[in-house]
């Protein structure tokens, strides 16, 4: 599911950023049950969830509670229902907290069994997923801290994280703000310092080794931080670091925002970036007071410069580029590099089509899109684009893409080999959603396979199916039957009394027999049916004798006290090779009329010697 993010103030803002307003709430109110209510509700919006709250444990280790909670509008309070729950309840949960911290179950029916308490207790709540995170006191697990049903940001756990590690001590009111800010964003800043920019000075918060050998203590803030950039950054990115790092233009520079970055490569070739986040604003609205963070981003940034560069070599042959895409026009695009499946460039359209709004949402990963494409022949289709020659005609398939929300679009693919001035070779994609023609194509199928009146399968694709288990040599009972009498029923009660008569049976048959079996109307009031599995007389009676008690209990209220009864040949089909539906066709129909013609006996069995 994408949320709709227009209306919503936190779908563009960093977790730095949500974290800062999580410190700056906790630390703007003496109440400290109304900060972390406030805190609830930053968290909900950053996630766009529709509930965020805390749950503590006794000391015990037996009981939870729901002692903090907010809740989005038309979204009912938990907190009653979950004022007393046992801990035994999510014995998972307490194993996910210890293992590995926080977690994140994006779908209920695929991870927890719908037979435990654990998802009776979700599922009453509307919960279809959720996140948490462990509230540690101690080295002891106290509690936790979650949303339900979030929205966006579902990629990273770090703000629940973050908030997690210092609000269990709030909750205590035992932590000061320092503390707070180094269990939040510790893990994220190898170095950090409040600045108070009247005064001109720092406090460290948390720093590394590398960049305390270019500080000096005795010095003001802005000539320690200056110092710190000179001496650490690469000489190409040294000026630009400078002006960022100057406290004089900083206010002004943050006269309309709480945060402001800077990425640079440092002298021993690392990325790194420097961030301005707001900690308080004076009387007049300036900054009074800062923290000044640095992270390493390596990893990340190392991934977009690649892709980056892809994109400029894109560019670099795009007139080749765009003569293949102008063909190919109104349709989700894709150019793929060959050699390293690396993504040149994607249009909306495409990244619609596979549920994503930004290359940056899958890295520029073409394996995170193949992940995403459901196709029974799927190895097939790769193997065939892979073999793909230049000059080739387009290769024409069919798959489908898993949606977020689980469902599947079907799409409709050519791909097509270029070759550009450099030398490298790419594939160009074109996807056309093809879904509604899918659904409809599926439903017409289902139409022309079904009778009309009572929702089996017709004469012909009953028939076409049954052969199809017969070729395969699959062993059961085909049962052929009529109704006894029925030229009666439609002359004495009328056609439409008929018709109910059919309908019924034709339950009673979807009552008796199960979704792998073959169940159809023949037409008049002649049905039959192939039962897979059905390898002696014994079960196969068994199976009749349950379809005609349903058949005795038919009731039509037009026709009174008159019952409804049919007569039954059956034929068990050993797997022979060379079997055929008229066949046993025949072989039913014999047994069928030695049914009629004998007294009280509504089925029989087909023997040869008969």
């Amino acid at each position: 599911m994408i949320p709709d993010d227009k209306n919503n103030q936190y779908a563009n803002v960093s977790i730095e950023q949500a974290l800062l307003k999580c410190v700056q709430t906790l630390n703007s109110s003496e109440n400290i049950e109304a900060a972390i209510q406030e805190l609830l509700i930053v968290i909900a919006k950053f996630h766009d969830a529709d509930r965020a709250y805390i749950f503590e444990f006794d000391s015990d280790g037996i009981m939870m509670h729901n002692t903090y909670e907010w809740c989005r509008e038309g979204i009912a309070s938990q907190m009653k229902l979950l004022s007393n729950v046992q801990i035994s309840v999510i014995s998972r949960w307490v194993d996910y907290f210890k293992n590995q911290g926080e977690f994140y179950i994006n779908s209920l029916d695929e991870i927890i069994s719908k037979d435990s308490e654990e998802y009776r207790l979700l599922t009453i709540q509307n919960i279809d997923s959720l996140m948490a995170a462990p509230l540690i006191s101690n080295n002891h697990l106290v509690g936790f801290l979650g949303v339900d049903n979030p929205r966006q940001c579902t990629n990273s756990l770090l703000l629940l994280q973050s908030v997690a590690a210092f609000i269990v001590n709030d909750i205590q009111k035992l932590e000061t703000m320092e503390h707070k800010i180094i269990s939040a964003l510790g893990g994220i800043y190898i170095s950090m310092h409040v600045i108070t920019l009247s005064e001109d000075s720092c406090r460290e918060i948390t720093s590394n080794s590398l960049i305390n050998s270019f500080l000096d203590r005795g010095q003001c803030a802005s000539a320690q931080i200056q110092a710190a950039m000179r001496g650490m950054t690469a000489p190409s990115f040294r000026e630009t670091m400078l002006e960022f790092t100057n406290l004089a233009t900083l206010p002004s520079r943050m006269a309309d925002t709480n945060t402001i970055s800077q990425e640079f490569l440092s002298h021993d070739s690392v990325w790194c970036r420097a961030n301005f986040i707001l900690v308080s604003r004076d009387e007049n609205g300036s900054a009074k007071a800062v923290i000044y963070a640095v992270q390493r981003i390596d990893e990340v940034k190392r991934r977009e410069l690649e892709y980056q560069a892809a994109l400029r070599a894109a560019l670099e042959n795009q007139n080749e580029i765009y003569t293949e895409i102008l063909q190919l026009q109104d349709n989700g695009t894709m150019a793929i590099r060959i050699d390293d499946y690396q993504l040149m460039a994607i249009n909306p359209a495409a990244l619609k089509l596979f549920g994503f709004r930004d290359t940056k949402d899958f890295g520029g990963d073409i394996r995170r899109l193949i992940a995403k494409t459901v196709s029974s022949h799927k190895e097939e289709i790769l193997n065939t684009i892979q073999n793909l020659q230049i000059g080739e005609a387009p290769y024409v398939h069919e798959w489908a893409i898993q949606q977020p929300d689980g469902s599947l679009r079907h799409v409709l693919s050519h791909v097509k080999i270029a070759m550009l001035s450099n030398g490298c070779r790419i594939w160009l994609n074109s996807l056309t959603d093809i879904t509604d023609k899918k659904k409809l194509e599926n439903k017409l199928l289902r139409l022309s396979e079904m009778d009309a009146l009572t929702g089996l399968y017709n004469r012909g694709s009953g028939e076409r199916k049954i052969e199809k288990l017969l070729a395969a040599r699959t062993k059961g009972m085909f049962c052929l039957f009529d109704v006894n009498k029925f030229k009666s029923v439609n002359d004495t009660f009328g056609h439409a009394v008929g018709d109910k008569v059919l309908v019924a049976l034709a339950d009673c048959l979807k009552q008796t027999f199960g979704e792998n079996d073959i169940v159809m109307r023949l037409g008049g009031d002649e049905y039959a049916v192939y039962a897979s599995g059905i390898n002696d007389e014994a079960s196969g009676e068994e199976c009749i004798l349950r379809f005609l008690k349903q058949v005795e209990c038919i009731k039509i209220r037009e026709m009174g006290d008159r019952k409804v009864s049919v007569s039954l040949g059956a034929v068990l089909c050993t797997g022979d090779t060379g079997t055929v539906f008229d066949e046993i066709y025949q072989k039913a129909d014999s047994a069928m009329y030695l049914c009629k013609n004998g007294k009280d006996k509504h089925f029989h069995f087909y023997r040869p010697q008969e």
